[in-house]
Formats: C-alpha cells, structure tokens, sequence
C-alpha cells in the first residue's frame, strides 16, 4: 500500500510546473518559531504554490526553534530527520515528497547510483543475519592503507552517506564506528586518494580492511579544497592537512616545493620577510611552533636563511598543521605545531622520482628489499647555486665572492611483521654553509634517527612506540689570521613516547606518555691558528628533562555534537652541574649586584616546574553543510630562542628554563564558523581568537646575547597577548579554483618590571616584531587543458613594526642616538605576486616515466619589499635611513620533475 502512495504522488508530481527558486531553499526568517512543521508546509503551499506529500502522524514531533532562524527549509528538513527514518525528496523544484523509510533503502540506493555516476570504486560488505539480530548498536572497524605499499593512512575520512556523521583514522590508519544495524554506506576519502564506497549490510561488528589507491587525475583538487571539505568533518578548530600534489603545483622561488612558505599562506600565518626562517602564528613568535618530524622536534626549518625548507617535499607523507585546537598529545610550544611525516617505501616495485632546476637537485628511490614485508625509501637533495649569488649586484654588498650552499638525505627502512605491527627506522641529515665576501663562514646542521612500532592489540586497541635521537649545532668560522676562531653551539634531543588509542562506542581515546632529554652546549669558542688572540672560553653545559603524560577523548555526545576534552601534565627539571648567580634584593639583575654564587654538582636538580594542560575542542554541525567550533588550549613552553634580531638566524640559542627564566604559559580561546555551498563547491569560515602568553622573553637595549655568562643581566620576561579574526573563502570545483583569506590580528607585548631599567617602553604595551595587522592571501589554480595549470598566489601583510632614531647629540665629543620606543615606527607595507605554468606529462596508468614542467616567476612586478630599514652616518652626524631588500627584482626559473 505504501509503494502505491509513493508512485502516485510521484507522477502528481510531473504536472505541477516547476518554479525558479527551489522550495527548500526557502529561507526561514523566523516567523516559523512555535508552528509544528506540518502546519508551517502547508502554510508554504498556499504562499509558494508548492506541494509536500507525506502522512501528518509522521511530523508530529516536529516544531520550529530558535535555531532554525536563518536556515533554509532543506536544511531545518536534515536537522529534523536526522536519526529518524524519515526522509525528503525534492522531485521538482516546489514539490517535495516525505517518505518513512525504516531500513534507509532509498538512501543508499541514492548514494550508491551517484557513485556509479562518478566512478567511485564499491565494495560490499555484510556482517550478521537481520533476523537473528538482538543489538541496538554495531560497532564497525577496520583500517585504511595506501594500496601501493600499505602504509596506513593517518586523518583519512570515514562519512556516512551524505550526513557529517563519521569519524577519522588515527596514525595507524585505524578507526571505528558505532551504527545502527542495517544497511548503510560508508565513503572514505583521503587527501591524493581516490574516493572508495562501501555498501555495507550490517547486523553485526564486523572488521573492514580498506585499500586506497593514488589518484591519477585531480582536476579540481586543491589545498584549499582539501582544508574546506576537513574544516566540516575534523573536529578541533584550526586544523589543517596539506596536500603534497597541490604545494609541488604552486608556484614556488626558483622552483623549489617548499612545505613553509605554503604554511605561510595559511590563515593567521605569516612571516617578517625574504630570508626570514621560520613562521609566526596568530600573534606568536617563532619559537613557540612546534616543528616535529617523524616525531622528533626540529630547531631550524630552512636552509639558506629561510629561502627554502629543510624538508625535501618528495621524502614527506603528510603534513598536519594545528593552530588552534591542538591535541593533548603535543606539548612544550605554545603557538602551534606542524608535524611532518615521512613516506615509507614501497612494498610491490621499485619507484623513484627526481628533479633539476636552476639551483637545486633532488632524488628520491623507494620500493622493497622483500616483497610486501621490508621497503626502502631514500632521498637527497643538494644545491649548486653559487653561480646565481655571485651574479648579484647590489649597493649593500659585493656578492661576486660569496658562496651558499646545502644539503640534506633522508632514509626510512619499514618492515612489516604481520597485519598488527610494523616497525620502521628513519633519519635525517642537512648541512648549510653561507659566507659573504669577506672572512667570516657559517656554517649549521641537523642530524636525526627514530624508531617507530605500530601494534595493533584488539580492534579497538592499537599502539605506537617511538625512540630518537637529534642534535642540531652551527659553526661560526673567522679566517681572519689575528682572530681566527670557531664559535659553536649545539642541542642535542632524545625522545621517547608510548602513545595508546582505543576506541569504544562514541569515544576515540587517546593517551600516553612522553619523554625529552635535553643537553646543551650554549656556546664555546676557540683559536684556530697560532697567530690568533681569541681566547679559548666554554660556557657551562646544561641538562634538562621534559616528561608529560597525557589523555584525551573524542567523543560524540549526538549525531551533530563532538567534543575533545584532553589534558596533559608536564613535568620540566633542570639539572646541573652549574652555578647559578644570586643577585641582592630590590635591584636589578647586573653583574654588579651579584651577592653570592651557588653552585650545583653533577645531575644534582636545580629548578623544576610543573603544571596542568587542559585542552577543549567542540564541534556543533549546524546543518548538513556548516559547522560551528570551539577550542580553548593552555600550554606550557619550557625552552625559549634567545635573539636579538626579527627574524631567527642559525647562530641564535635556546634557553632552557631555569631559576630566571620560567616557562612561558599560554592560554588560548577560539571560536568558529564553517559553511559550504552549493554542494562543496564554495567553502567559507570566520574564526576568531584571543592568546596570551606569560614569561616571554624579550631583550634589554645593548644586549650582548653570545657567549654571555650572566645571561639573566640582558633578559627580561614580561606577557604577551594577541587577538584577531580569520576569514576564508575557496572556490573548489571548476577550471578555476583557489581561495582568497584575509587576517586581522594584533600582537602586543608588556615587559613592566620592578624598575624603569628592567622594563621596556616604560612599561607600557608595545607591538611585537612581527605584528602586522592586515594579511592578504590569494591563491589560484585555472586547468587550461587536463594536463596544463596556471597557478598563482599573491600576498600582502602590513609592513612589521621597528625602532628608529629619532634625533642625535654630542656627549663628550661623541656622537649620541636618540631612539624612539620600542617598534613604534613600520616598514612599508609588503606585497608579492607569483604565478607558474605547470605542464605535466601523459596521466596514463601504464606510463613508465612521467614528467613535470614548472615554469614560475617569483615577484612579478620586481617589487623592492623592504626587509629592514638600517641606518648609516652621514658625516654631519645626522644618521640617514637606507631601506634593505633582499629581493628587489623579478625571478624567472624553471624546473623538470620526473617520476618513475
């Protein structure tokens, strides 16, 4: 009987004539609030000239709320079936039939026919009898691989249907669902993967084993798509995963993929200037970015004083940048954290890629040692770009017997012992050399191993284990012959972890434990030839440990509602053997005042600090398509970079904390909307923040940081808080596609202490270094042809704020600058336009050798984007302002990339 009525008011439905403007896109103005739905319906058909059909006992739960001003009809028709088994279809653009469909068989044959429609691959699946099923609920489980060579795929999106209802993968590629029994269909979907579809008829648990393959053609993928679709599925606010197909498409300085400069783009991201390493987020320094990986911290991530990244993009799996909800798992920064993971090899055949430009070139081979057990993946890149520095003419500096010069490999050995665990053995190296025309050469390197073990227990419980070891050091050289020397620094990490993740019902639990050690030599400088009078002088080494046990659960209160709630205690110790100055009360900390000297032996504790880190993230889905998030954090951060300058150079140092200098604590509160239109082809979202930072570390004027025994004398700590709103826009689908997002931020600083001399700006608040109110990024992507790509990206952000000199004196026959307060003045603004056309080779599956053209050109209209503003003396002891650019004019390059 009920198929008849269905049939019959689908063909009432081919007469009636159909309107412009949809029904269900009828907006609610809230006129609605109070009615029942059946009666607001029939209101609609006599003012819409509309027809719902449906049986009035169905909708007498239903009424309008608050909540529902501002919607659309469809959109209130989700929110009120969802979890129910009614459903609406919109035969016509006014006519809409409410259909109750208890085992979602229209549902899934929908989703199923529009997967064929789009090729997605369908696999069938079926667990348990419907007639012998007694359960509520099913549990269904399993783990997402890359076909290829079975690496699990971390973050990969498990939806149900067409709904937001699903969850994610861990970083064993595991996940687990609790649903109603019967049948359903699942789409999994990851980053560079072809979608796959999974009918599922289930009346039981049951396990899921689900292989994903590459995509060959990703027309309309880009990065911003991908962080659109995930803003709506990922529940903490602020994250992001990049694409590594997509950044090796953007355009790029010399055609180098670069991983930071992308993270640079970013919303609430940015950076002070050209050979500036590093980042700095939402109103942070860049010390407070916790930069992982394979899960051991990195210390400097770029080579060339920040014209390219440390991480060689053909070595790298995934990138997960947090900055805002971020996990309990990370700790000891109190910014953000970009953690970087490396590829495995291949399991099946031997694989390779390589590249040339005009100033680098990469390799990179992977595949099996034995077949779908042990795999190797290995690269190196290095770079030959002397000939293009001693080229440049500048009136700073004479460049023609300058050199530069980089490397760096990567290595990762996996083995797979059965289905449950898998080990794999990674290590890293870089080196850098710079020296200008003259006598001076620096020189830094990094060098890492780890070793991870992933075990999968039960289904619901999995496992990994890390053990690493890291050092990063630099070397300043001075040829000069009566003061030759090598001045060196050098941090040397050991880090182990235990992280467990079980998954029970609507919970996703995830805890564990961490452990750094620390040891540094904050500096040592010795002659290197007889002839020299530098003296041979070693500061004390130090040691410290950072232990943190941590907890956190996702958690799905309903089928809109997802909360994380974690928490994590750190414990920090400092240990000896040092001295440790005391300094007399009431005055301030100079040499001059020391009063005694403690001193501290061998492993002996000098300070410890502890504390508790709680983190929240909510996720409300507000519809089918919109979102609205919350996160609070409160971090700890026990190690501080010590600089003098704006931007990090490789020869600055980090502080471990101590009995001067406490921990920096930050506290967090985000809060944002995410919405898509038009079916994913347009994403917006507006977030908001407010972070303040204690026991940041600024310096005093005059401050002599190298070498420094009584380091406390030319350190302040003070608080630091910034504010600001995210805004984001992408057109995802189409020939074009891109993303325009615009920041408004402040970041301020207050260093007041017990005395004017001790204090900065009198106490007042100042700009930090790297505040830059308004932030501009335009990216884009047109398809000329399937193979043809015209990228862009253009950037502007306020220019950074500075000191200056405002007058000058004569004091005892020498001359005397007054400066202004601290950053008080700006640079002018900056701004850049980029753009490349990339050609890439045959996507045929059976191609052997596939390669890629990428023509860019860097600042295309040759702006002279100042870097900084020095002055120099004019004669009459008037200082006269010369403004530095470290790229002035347009870069052409081009660059071949291959695979095979």
């Amino acid at each position: 009987m009920r198929r008849k009525l269905i049939l019959f008011l689908l063909c009432c439905g081919l007469v009636i004539t159909a309107r412009a403007q949809r029904v269900i896109d009828f907006k609610l103005d809230g006129s609605e609030q109070g009615k029942s739905l059946a009666t607001y319906l029939h209101e609609l058909e006599v003012s819409q000239q509309a027809r719902f059909y449906f049986l009035p006992e169905w909708l007498d739960k239903f009424s309008f709320q608050e909540s529902n001003r501002g919607q659309n009809l469809g959109e209130a028709l989700d929110d009120f079936f969802r979890g129910s088994d009614l459903y609406y279809v919109s035969m016509y653009a006014n006519v809409v039939v409410i259909v109750k469909d208890p085992t979602q068989a229209l549902q899934r044959r929908e989703a199923i026919q529009a997967a064929i429609k789009q090729n997605k691959k369908i696999v069938r699946y079926s667990f348990g009898d419907p007639g012998k099923s007694a359960r509520s609920q099913i549990i269904i489980s399993g783990n997402v691989v890359d076909a290829k060579d079975n690496e699990p795929l971390f973050h990969a999106n498990i939806q149900l249907g067409n709904t937001t209802t699903g969850t994610t993968t861990d970083e064993a590629g595991h996940f687990s669902l609790r649903l109603t029994p019967g049948v359903h269909v699942l789409n999994i979907s990851s980053i560079d993967f072809e979608t796959k579809v999974i009918d599922l008829v289930a009346y039981d648990h049951g396990a899921i084993n689900i292989e994903m393959e590459k995509a060959a053609i990703l027309l309309d993928e880009v990065v911003v798509n991908a962080q659109a679709e995930q803003e709506l599925t990922i529940s903490r606010i602020g994250e992001v995963q990049l694409t590594m197909k997509e950044i090796k498409r953007a355009p790029s300085f010399l055609g180098e993929t670069d991983i930071i400069k992308q993270v640079q783009n970013l919303p609430g991201v940015t950076t002070v200037g050209e050979a500036a390493s590093g980042f700095n987020v939402r109103g942070g320094s860049v010390d407070q970015n916790l930069i992982l990986f394979d899960g051991l911290p990195s210390f400097n991530s770029s080579h060339v004083f920040g014209f390219f990244s440390a991480f060689n993009s053909e070595a790298i799996q995934d990138v997960s940048f947090y900055r805002g909800g971020i996990p309990a798992e990370y700790g000891g920064r109190v910014s953000s954290v970009l953690d970087i993971r490396s590829r495995d090899g291949g399991f099946e055949k031997w694989s390779g890629s390589a590249g040339i430009g005009l100033v680098t070139s990469h390799l990179m081979v992977n595949g099996p040692l034995k077949k779908d057990k042990t795999s190797l993946a290995a690269s190196f890149r290095t770079t030959y770009s002397n000939w293009l520095v001693n080229s440049i003419r500048t009136d700073y500096a004479d460049l023609r017997n300058s050199s530069i010069a980089f490397y760096d490999g990567t290595a990762k050995l996996t083995h797979v012992y059965n289905k449950k665990t898998r080990l794999s053995v990674s290590s890293y190296i870089s080196k850098d050399g710079f020296r200008l025309t003259g006598d001076t050469t620096y020189q830094w390197h990094s060098v890492q191993v780890a070793a991870r073990v992933d075990h999968q227990f039960t289904p619901k419980l999995s496992s990994e284990f890390i053990a690493g070891l890291s050092t990063y050091g630099y070397h300043v050289l001075n040829d000069e012959a009566r003061t030759a020397s090598d001045l060196s620094y050098k941090i040397t990490t050991t880090v182990l972890k235990a992280g467990f993740h079980y998954q029970q019902g609507t919970h996703k639990i995830n805890f564990g434990w961490q452990l750094m050690h620390y040891r540094f030599n904050p500096g040592s400088i010795r002659p290197t030839s007889p002839e020299s009078n530098t003296k041979d002088f070693s500061l004390n080494k130090q040691t410290s440990i950072e232990n943190a046990f941590f907890a956190n659960d996702e958690w799905s209160l309903k089928d809109n509602l997802f909360l994380e709630a974690g928490l994590r205690l750190p414990l920090f110790l400092s240990f000896g053997p040092g001295t440790i100055n005391v300094y007399e009360q009431g005055l301030p900390r100079e040499i001059s005042t020391v009063t005694d000297t403690l001193h501290y032996g061998s492993g002996e504790i000098t300070k410890g600090y502890s504390g508790l880190e709680p983190r929240v993230s909510l996720r409300w889905n507000v519809g089918p398509t919109a979102s609205v998030k919350f996160g609070y954090n409160h971090l700890y951060q026990f190690l501080h970079l010590v600089t003098n300058s704006t931007a990090v150079t490789p020869v600055d140092i980090w502080q471990p904390s101590g009995t001067y200098f406490k921990p920096q604590q930050g506290d967090q509160v985000s809060l944002g909307y995410f919405k898509d239109f038009k079916q994913k082809n347009y994403g917006v979202s507006v977030e908001t923040f407010y972070k303040r930072v204690k026991n940041v570390l600024d310096f005093k004027d005059g401050a002599q940081l190298i070498l420094n025994e009584h380091l406390e004398t030319d350190l302040l700590q003070g608080k630091a808080f910034s504010y600001g709103v995210e805004t984001f826009v992408s057109k995802n689908n189409g020939r074009l596609t891109g993303s325009i997002n615009y920041t408004y931020a402040r970041a301020f600083r207050v260093i007041n202490g017990p005395s004017t001399r001790e204090s900065i700006n009198q106490g007042n608040k100042y700009p930090a270094n790297y505040d830059q109110p308004h932030v501009v990024n335009v990216a884009w992507k047109f398809n000329l042809t399937r193979r043809h790509f015209f990228t862009g990206n253009f950037t502007y952000h306020t220019g950074r704020p500075i000191t200056i000199p405002l007058s000058v004196f004569s004091f005892e026959n020498n001359t005397v600058a007054y400066f202004s307060s601290r950053n008080q003045y700006r640079i002018p603004d900056y701004h850049r336009l980029d753009v490349a056309l990339v050609i890439e080779g045959n996507h045929r599956k059976t191609q052997r050798v596939k390669g890629t053209w990428i023509f860019s050109v860097y600042n295309v209209y040759a702006r002279k984007n100042p870097y900084s503003v020095f002055f120099k003396s004019t004669g009459n002891g008037v200082p006269k302002a010369y403004q530095l650019s470290i790229i002035g004019t347009v870069f052409p390059s081009i660059s071949y990339n291959m695979k095979f």
